[in-house]
């Protein structure tokens, strides 16, 4: 990035061997006129991947990347290598055991051995991992990337972790007694309290990872020192499964450079707007896990590669999302690996073009020194290590809770981060991993709990300070009578008698949501409560309370993880959470949005000498009018909004802006339709 271009294009391309000549004048002649500022070449790509990669193919196309770089350094464009594999994302039919002799593969917590996936203990990988990347460092690129095949899960056929002899002989030799992986693997998953095995197991994994990527920026540092370091993830929540520690883990792969990161946006391929919760809230997540000082790039993918898979609208929303919300640049993935020209597709071309400078200018303001602001989602890095699993759960249950609940509040108007706050949201299990005394800090805040978080911390003894006497497990509601909707009726929290939300709400499984029930101490409010068939109110479904701390507790007695999908959403809900979050921050909420319109994804940011603040609308429907309301009494002398030209323009009379009780109402009175998202800068 430099000092005016803040809207960095680093396009991930594949150049096949049988139509490189073609592919690389197509380079020269479109990467100016798209605007490109870096290519990231792809070697030994998808479709035509060798698996592990042959050191002869290597050495037979190294010659291409010297001719690739020579020609954009003419044209001033940066040059970066992604290699398509480290460890191996799926067999595709490939038998690296044969080509390799001795080289160790994946193996699953279920015995399921993986045929090309390496891994990371395997000497014979390491060997011939060390011989090909110093030929890809030879080449001296900007960046080297590593793929998010970096991890122990999710190596198909091979789910979760490695099991393999290599990494049972580790564990063993760790405490001091032979292990088998069935007695391993039952030990992880031991409902109730953890064994102590699983902390053993995940820090292992970890300390195993982090090495790894010591010897992959190593290997290339010793011959190209000035090539930085760069990370494609999965996801902090994923990585929970491995017990990453994100801190040693990038000091390891930056060693001693600048580190650069690629959080990806997902939806590879465009189903709904609103998969783009996921998009801004990967972004945050992983920013909040790294280092300061690492840039980041967010990936945009398309795959598999045309408008049959991704609109161009879509993907400029995917774009427009990750400079919002700060990115200094993003990764394109955007046209296959076969050889077919970029051009045999060129409206991506175009899109890139056509919006560089609306995106400079979005992401000139948002890439300022400040802060986002909003309600924190409390999240660790070591909930894997203190779930408590019931009996047969999978694997997969280890992964960290919290995304549900992040998506509900961002539709609902209720912008979320993870940096301190006046009000925190903890929902499933991942408060268990913080200690008493930060809990009981916690709750000398606002706190919003759900079922689960709620009776987590009930059972580590924090009744008192959160209204109960006693809570259930979550219970199915069919298996508690005839409960067919919540009845909001509290009208200190926006509710009215007769006010009802349908708990005809499907969860992942099919199933409807989970209650628990309750025993609360006498000095709670109601908020709402469960009705049967007639309308006569069951058991209670939200409450507050006051501690003797100073703290203010709601707890939804549903487990939130349950109660997904579209028909949890509605502009009672809307009312039901804002006033739910209110309440908890006394009513100095950063930011609420609200609008004849729905699923918002909006954001503010502080900065010194102006707030940036935006919204999406996730809705094919355009919203007519939005309002913004700000807890912040400081004075701003402008109010600008950003045009599709890229030209921040003074705001007109459709911009009203009121002020009261150290409240900022902003209201915009202009439609604002799904590929058209607004940007506010309150300048002072």
């Amino acid at each position: 990035m430099t000092e005016n271009n803040h809207a960095w294009y680093a396009l991930r391309r594949t150049l096949p061997s049988w139509s490189f000549e073609d592919n690389l004048q197509e380079l020269i002649e479109c990467l100016p006129r798209y605007q490109v500022d870096e290519i990231i070449v792809k070697v030994d790509t998808e479709e035509f991947s060798h698996g592990q990669p042959p050191l002869d193919w290597v050495k037979e196309y190294q010659p291409k990347l010297f001719r690739i770089k020579q020609e954009m350094d003419k044209l001033g464009i940066v040059y970066s290598l992604n290699p398509w594999i480290t460890q191996g994302h799926a067999d595709r039919g490939r038998d690296d055991r044969q080509r390799f002799p001795g080289l160790q593969t994946m193996v699953g917590h279920d015995g399921t051995e993986a045929h090309s996936c390496a891994c990371p203990l395997s000497g014979v990988w390491r060997e011939n991992t060390g011989k090909v990347w110093t030929l890809y460092a030879e080449t001296k690129p900007h960046i080297m990337w590593v793929e998010d095949d970096i991890r122990s899960f999710n190596h198909s056929p091979v789910t979760y972790g490695c099991f393999c002899p290599l990494h049972i002989k580790r564990f063993s030799d760790r405490i001091g007694k032979a292990v088998s992986r069935e007695e391993l693997v039952a030990a992880i998953l031991t409902p109730g309290n953890p064994h102590p095995w699983r902390k053993e197991y995940l820090d292992m994994q970890s300390e195993i990872m982090i090495d790894a990527a010591s010897f992959l920026a190593k290997t290339v540092h010793a011959t190209s020192p000035d090539t930085c370091m760069g990370l494609m993830s999965s996801g902090p929540r994923e990585h929970c499964l491995e017990g990453r520690h994100w801190h040693a883990f990038a000091e390891a792969l930056a060693n001693g450079c600048q580190l650069y990161s690629r959080p990806p946006t997902g939806v590879y391929s465009e189903n709904s707007l609103r998969e783009n919760y996921y998009a801004h809230d990967s972004i945050k997540l992983t920013r909040h896990c790294l280092p300061a000082g690492v840039i980041e790039q967010s990936e945009v993918d398309n795959w598999t590669f045309s408008q049959y898979s991704k609109s161009v609208n879509f993907t400029l929303i995917q774009m427009a999302i990750s400079y919002a919300y700060g990115c200094s640049g993003i990764t394109l993935n955007l046209f296959d690996h076969c050889g077919t020209p970029m051009e045999r597709t060129p409206e991506f071309g175009r899109l890139l073009n056509e919006n560089k400078a609306f995106l400079n200018a979005l992401a000139a303001k948002a890439q300022v020194k400040g802060r986002f602001r909003g309600v924190k989602l409390l999240r660790h890095e070591k909930a894997a290590y203190a779930k408590i699993l019931a009996k047969n759960a999978s694997y997969g249950v280890l992964a960290e809770d919290g995304y549900c609940f992040c998506e509900k509040l961002e539709a609902h108007g209720i912008p979320t981060v993870y940096d301190d706050e006046n009000v925190i949201v903890a929902t499933g299990q991942n408060i268990a991993a913080f200690s008493d005394t930060e809990i009981k800090d916690f709750l000398k805040k606002g706190v919003f709990l759900d079922a689960v978080a709620a009776k987590t911390l009930f059972d580590r003894g924090f009744g008192k300070l959160i209204g109960l006497k006693n809570i259930s497990h979550p219970i199915n509601i069919d298996e508690l009578g005839e409960l067919g909707a919540e009845e909001f009726f509290n009208e200190k929290f926006g509710g009215t008698e007769k006010k009802f939300l349908t708990m005809t709400i499907r969860g992942a499984d099919g199933k409807r949501p989970s209650l628990s029930l309750i025993e609360p101490t006498g000095d709670i409010q109601e908020i709402s409560r469960l009705v049967d068939s007639d309308a006569r109110r069951q058991h209670i479904s939200m409450y507050a309370f006051e501690n003797e701390i100073g703290g203010r507790v709601i707890v939804s007695c549903l487990d939130l993880a349950t109660a997904s999908g579209q028909s949890f959403n509605h502009p009672f809900r809307v009312e039901q959470l804002q006033a739910a979050v209110r309440w908890l921050a006394r009513d100095a909420v950063p930011i609420i949005v609200e609008g004849d319109g729905a699923y918002p994804l909006a954001f503010r940011k502080d900065c010194e000498d102006f707030t940036l603040i935006g919204m999406f609308n996730l809705s094919l429907d355009p919203w007519p009018s939005v309002r913004f309301t700000l807890a912040d009494n400081r004075d701003f002398t402008t109010v600008m909004i950003l045009d599709r030209s890229g030209q921040w323009l003074a705001a007109g009379k459709d911009v009203e802006i009121t002020r009261a009780n150290d409240r900022t109402i902003i209201e915009v009175f202009r439609e604002i339709p799904f590929n058209e998202p607004l940007f506010l800068s309150l300048e002072r």
